[in-house]
């Protein structure tokens, strides 16, 4: 026979609740001493009713926790509510006067790819054709051939410079830079027959002061042209344009 289970034994029921009782049973189970099994029953018993007493006093402590936070709640959104309300009241008629009062707005869709032509108002005898005359003043430039206003991108017509990766990219874009600086005026005479290229751009002859940028990229070295738009340009009859292979 083995000796008398220790009464220690009852704190893991005590301490675990029915956790505590099982794992008092599966060690005492087997023990062959006359008060191992009255030790286990009271174990379960000690074990069950300390975790049904734990598990009763969570709703009780709980609802009341429950119930102040939902008043918290209320108590915060309370004022909010009347404020969303009074705001209502105020702005519907305030809403109906501005409608009355202020005048309606046309809205104008910003200018597009097929826009441009439209846009562009004559100003100047300097142009020919019936396609868009217009001064600006310049905001960028590109490079030797494309120019920036505030509004507008413009591309040379018939005349190509260098792009970055070529030689000649730096010089041309140079010449243009000091022929047409940032923040002169420009004269701009939209090609007739080409008026936007595949980007958007206004396709043009620009005038930078009383000198065509077109002609002077040519004749300087810093351009071709682009002979095979010659049949679609209203500039390819120029002398410049000529000239240079058109």
């Amino acid at each position: 026979m083995s000796d008398k289970p220790s009464a220690a034994w009852y704190l893991a029921p005590i301490f675990l609740g029915i956790v505590g009782a099982a794992i008092m049973w599966y060690v005492l189970k087997d023990e062959d001493h006359p008060d191992s099994p009255k030790m286990i029953k009271k174990g379960w018993v000690i074990g069950i009713a300390l975790t049904l007493i734990s598990v009763a006093w969570i709703p009780i402590v709980m609802i009341p926790v429950m119930f102040m936070d939902g008043f918290d709640k209320q108590k915060m959104m309370q004022p909010i509510t009347e404020h969303v309300k009074q705001m209502k009241t105020e702005s519907i008629p305030e809403h109906f006067e501005r409608m009355i009062t202020e005048p309606v707005q046309q809205q104008v869709p910003a200018p597009g790819f097929e826009d441009v032509p439209e846009m562009i108002v004559e100003s100047s005898k300097n142009c020919s054709g019936s396609a868009g005359c217009f001064t600006d003043y310049v905001t960028r430039i590109v490079d030797g051939d494309t120019i920036h206003t505030a509004t507008l991108k413009i591309r040379l017509s018939l005349t190509n410079t260098p792009e970055t990766y070529q030689e000649g990219f730096n010089e041309a874009t140079e010449f243009t830079k000091k022929l047409c600086p940032v923040g002169s005026e420009i004269l701009v005479d939209q090609d007739d027959l080409q008026r936007v290229d595949k980007y958007g751009r206004v396709l043009a002859k620009v005038f930078c002061g009383d000198k065509v940028l077109n002609s002077e990229l040519l004749n300087n070295g810093y351009a071709n042209i682009l002979t095979q738009y010659c049949s679609t340009s209203e500039f390819s009859g120029e002398a410049w344009a000529k000239r240079y292979g058109c």
